[in-house]
Parts: C-alpha cells; sequence; structure tokens
C-alpha cells in the first residue's frame, strides 16, 4: 500500500518493486523529495552567508575564506561517522539528527560575535550536511529498486539545484533587509520544517545488528579492503568527476573576471549555468537507468572536459556564457551519478558504511580541487589550469570506459 509521501513496508523493501514510476515518485515526495529541496536551501545560504558573515564580523578576506574551508573538512569528518551510525541506529535517525544539528548552529550562528566563533559554527554545518546526505543516500537505496534508482535520485538533485539556486537569492534579499543574522535564523527554521517532515513522513525500518560489523575506527580499512577494486576503478572515476565538478564552480568566475566582467555579468552567467544544469536532471535519470550508469558519467565527464578546455578560448559574455552553459549540460548529464553509483556498489549488509566511505571520496576531490587550482596558477598562467584540470575529466572517462562493470547488467546477472 502506498501513501502519499510514504509507505507501508511489510518488513522488506521487496514491497516497493511493484511500483510504477509515478507512484514511486509519490511515495518519495514527502518523505524525501521536500526535504531535500528544504535542506539544500538551507546550505546554499549557509555557503553564501558564511564568508559575507566572517568579513561583517571583522575578519580578513583571508580570514573569512578559513571559515568556509572549515565546512569542507566538516563534510570529510562526519562522512565515515554517519554511515557507521546509520547501520546500527537506522536512517530515520541519523537523518534527524543531522537536520538537527543543523537547525541549532542555525542559531548559534545567528549569535555569533568573532569570525571564530562562526569558523566552529563552519565547521559543525559541514557535519550536519554530511550526516544528512549520508542518511539520506542509504535510505532512497534501499527503498528505491535498482531500474528507478537513476529517476528517483537524479530527480532528487535536480530539486537540489532548485534549492541552490533559490537559497542564495532569498538569503540574499535576507541579509540585505535585516543582517546576516536573520538568515541563520531562516535556515534554522527551514530545518525544523524539514525535521518534522522526516518525523512524520519517513517508515521506520529494522536494523539487523551484528557482532562482525567493524568498529568505527576500522571502517575505511575495512571497506576499502573488501572493495578495493570497485574503489580503484569506480571510486577513482568519482573523485576525478568530483574535481571536474569544484575546478568548474571555481574557474568559471576567476576566468570571468580575468577577461574584464563585473559581479552582475558574472552572476548572470553562473544563473544561466546553473537553469541549465537543473533543466538536465530528467534526461540523466532517464540514461541511468535505460542506457545504463556508465553512459551517464562518461557523458558528463566528457562534456565538462571539452567545456573546461574551450572556455580560455573565451573573451566575451558571449562565449563564456555559452561554454559555461555547455559545463552544466555536462553537470546536468551527471545529476545523481555519485550517489546512484555508491547505492548501485553498496552491499546491503554493510550499506551505511559503504556510503560514508564513498561520500569521504567524492568530498576528497572537491576538497582536492581548489587546492591544485592554487598550485597550479602558481606555475602556471590562468588560462593554462583549463586543459590541466579537463585532465582529470579524460582520465575519469579513461576508468570508466575500461575498468568499471556496468552495475545494471551485473545485477541483472
Amino acid at each position: 500500500m502506498v501513501l502519499w509521501g510514504s509507505t507501508l513496508l511489510s518488513g522488506s523493501v521487496m514491497d516497493q518493486t511493484g511500483l510504477t514510476t509515478w507512484q514511486m515518485y509519490r511515495s518519495l515526495a514527502l518523505s524525501i523529495y521536500l526535504p531535500a529541496l528544504l535542506m539544500s536551501f538551507c546550505q546554499s545560504s549557509i555557503l553564501l552567508a558564511i564568508p559575507l558573515f566572517a568579513l561583517d564580523l571583522g575578519g580578513s578576506v583571508s580570514i573569512a575564506a578559513l571559515v568556509f574551508s572549515l565546512r569542507g573538512l566538516g563534510n570529510m569528518a562526519a562522512d565515515v561517522p554517519a554511515g557507521y551510525g546509520v547501520s546500527r541506529l537506522g536512517d530515520k535517525f541519523i537523518m534527524l539528527v543531522g537536520i538537527g544539528m543543523m537547525a541549532v548552529m542555525g542559531i548559534a550562528s545567528s549569535q555569533a560575535q568573532s569570525a571564530l566563533q562562526l569558523a566552529g559554527a563552519a565547521f559543525f554545518f559541514g557535519c550536519a550536511m554530511a550526516i544528512w546526505l549520508v542518511a539520506r543516500i542509504t535510505h532512497i537505496s534501499t527503498f528505491v529498486t535498482d531500474h528507478q534508482r537513476g529517476k528517483a535520485i537524479s530527480t532528487m538533485a535536480g530539486l537540489q539545484r532548485f534549492g541552490n539556486l533559490m537559497g542564495p537569492i532569498v538569503s540574499g534579499i535576507v541579509a540585505h533587509q535585516f543582517g546576516f543574522q536573520w538568515v541563520f535564523v531562516l535556515v534554522s527554521i527551514i530545518a525544523c520544517i524539514a525535521f518534522v517532515l522526516i518525523v512524520v513522513f519517513v517508515p521506520e525500518k529494522k536494523q539487523q545488528h551484528s557482532s562482525a560489523k567493524p568498529g568505527l575506527l576500522r571502517i575505511v580499512p575495512h571497506i576499502f579492503m573488501g572493495h578495493s577494486r570497485t574503489f580503484l576503478t569506480a571510486g577513482m572515476a568519482i573523485f576525478c568527476l568530483s574535481i571536474l565538478r569544484a575546478s568548474r564552480q571555481l574557474l568559471i568566475p576567476l576566468w570571468a573576471n580575468a577577461i574584464g566582467l563585473n559581479a552582475s555579468e558574472i552572476g548572470l552567467i553562473t544563473g544561466i549555468a546553473a537553469g541549465v544544469d537543473m533543466a538536465m536532471f530528467p534526461l540523466a535519470g532517464y540514461m541511468m537507468d535505460n542506457w545504463g550508469r556508465k553512459h551517464a558519467a562518461v557523458s558528463s565527464m566528457g562534456v565538462i572536459a571539452l567545456a573546461l578546455v574551450m572556455l580560455p578560448w573565451t573573451s566575451s559574455f558571449l562565449t563564456l556564457c555559452l561554454f559555461a552553459m555547455l559545463a552544466g549540460v555536462g553537470n546536468g548529464l551527471g545529476a545523481g551519478i555519485n550517489v546512484v553509483l555508491g547505492s548501485d556498489f553498496a552491499a546491503e549488509h554493510e550499506r551505511g558504511e559503504f556510503l560514508g566511505v564513498w561520500r569521504l571520496m567524492g568530498d576528497t576531490g572537491s576538497f582536492s580541487a581548489p587546492v591544485l587550482v592554487g598550485l597550479a596558477t602558481q606555475t602556471l598562467y590562468l588560462g593554462g589550469v583549463f586543459p590541466l584540470m579537463a585532465c582529470f575529466g579524460v582520465v575519469g572517462v579513461f576508468i570508466v570506459v575500461l575498468f568499471v562493470e556496468e552495475p545494471l547488467l551485473r545485477r541483472d546477472r
């Protein structure tokens, strides 16, 4: 039996196999999709507010950058513990922990009196988002069948992109009218709404405890050794894709500034590219479920790499906008591919631990990209950095084509 926003289970996730695509969307609407939209709104608002609030509190540009980077460290620090918690306490409980932490940190940040206090909050914001994401991934991978997972997760990624688009707009207006403190209050309010939705609409799943599961400190080596081929092939491809995506987000504004575009023009280009990115998620979901995950991964990395190679040849608003849109197409074609592949390769008995380590690998790539760009710009001119970072896309495509087995074919066998 299917309810709007939740699915009644009779002890087995196999009850989901009879759902049509529309029923699957309905079953996730209030339990996952709406909370995901709200939490992406919170995350994007935080990404805008943290560095600007740090400057407003008297911090320098370098201090603001340091405060901002602690959010990424929080992501990486919480990935594995979140997976550990999911396997023992359940995905619903851990989702509530992440959302609750987001709400508490919103209130704490609104009371910050110095950049140092905000830095601590930024770290825990990163932890909260990682905890929520790992638990959410585990839930959706458990309750959605393999052949609907691409559509389910790409739709979630599309909604997340919409939240990422709206968050900075709304929070920017709130900050301008009332101050940055009220942005964080708004984040807390939105997180509380998401908390209530999870309490009401996410079904409980009975946990199967096993004494054979590794302790927290042994999870990473245990998962790597048990799935070494997966991490050395598909995991490395996702690492390359994460670097490629993060490089795109950093390099396009830098190049726009280098060719003399002003802040409003840069913002317009970013917004147009984000809109194109967001519009691609239905095609991404169809591609993953009907053509295979490898098609989506190769298309995404190949198109982003091509756009990065071409971007240094642009010299005007129009040409830069066109290739930024092309990069948006590439990013959109891979909407949810990281989550889908992680869900495909995760073993049911250690799904939480696997997805925690899987996210850690992707987050490491995202965190490494700005560092690599910074080091490259010290020895190369800015235009030379683009093809260098595009090489990660070429390597990722090579790995996927030659070494990654198509998950759908493997499951069919």
